[in-house]
């Protein structure tokens, strides 16, 4: 596979979720400080700012794949070219079916990263045959922000040899992670990168977060929080005369 030119990350987050940034942030950055081809957004159980992106996709250098990250009973799933909501809480098998019922693409996000779904790890790890069972398309063997060190190296090589496609993405919650993880494929458009899934040539690159990033994030959360807090406790803010 030495003609993989096509560079994608298809594990991206804005503030719609969990991330730091706005889409239009996302985008922007996308376009001015990364050499990506392809991108998904992809946040927790909501299309709301992947839709918009796809609906501004002629604006910019690089394709948009319309996706989000579903919160299935058996860990985290990506579903790419899905338009409409897919349920979360439901099992691996039931939530590939979903996805695939809108012809979208259903990739097992960081599947040995044990902070995620702990009781899913020995299965996934001694009996890799399952992904097969449930019908999921690809999986994610290099996770830019995974936190525990060595599930990135388990991941590629406990699924070395099942036969599934092997992605890296960044999982970015702030622009500047964006592009750390990546997976190669042929050819340049997101119809390249969908051809390259469905045949299994792709491959997975990336470099981990800093510990930086995860103490940014770990400030912004806490900061959230307590706002929302405030904002329970006093939900009435008095106003002040000009």
């Amino acid at each position: 596979m030495n003609n993989l030119a096509g560079r994608a990350d298809l594990h991206i987050h804005t503030d719609v979720s969990d991330g730091v940034n706005s889409v239009q942030q996302v985008l922007d950055h996308v376009a001015r400080q990364t050499h990506l081809d392809v991108i998904a957004i992809t946040d927790h159980d909501r299309l709301d700012a992947s839709l918009w992106a796809y609906d501004q996709r002629a604006n910019f250098p690089f394709e948009i794949v319309p996706g989000v990250e579903v919160t299935s009973a058996d860990g985290h799933v990506l579903a790419l070219w899905v338009t409409q909501s897919v349920p979360k809480g439901l099992s691996l098998p039931e939530t590939t079916t979903a996805i695939h019922e809108q012809n979208g693409i259903a990739i097992l996000a960081h599947p040995l990263e044990p902070t995620i779904a702990p009781h899913t790890f020995l299965r996934y790890l001694t009996q890799p045959s399952v992904l097969l069972q449930a019908n999921i398309d690809a999986v994610e063997v290099m996770n830019a922000g995974a936190f525990t060190p060595g599930c990135n190296w388990l991941a590629q090589r406990a699924y070395r040899h099942i036969g599934l496609p092997h992605v890296g993405n960044s999982d970015a919650h702030m622009v500047a992670s964006i592009g750390s993880g990546i997976t190669r494929f042929a050819g340049r458009t997101a119809a390249d990168l969908r051809m390259a899934l469905k045949l299994g040539q792709t491959a997975a690159e990336g470099t981990p977060w800093p510990i930086t990033t995860y103490l940014k994030l770990l400030r912004i959360s806490i900061l959230r929080k307590h706002s929302e807090s405030l904002a329970t406790k006093w939900p009435y803010v008095p106003q002040t005369r000009p």
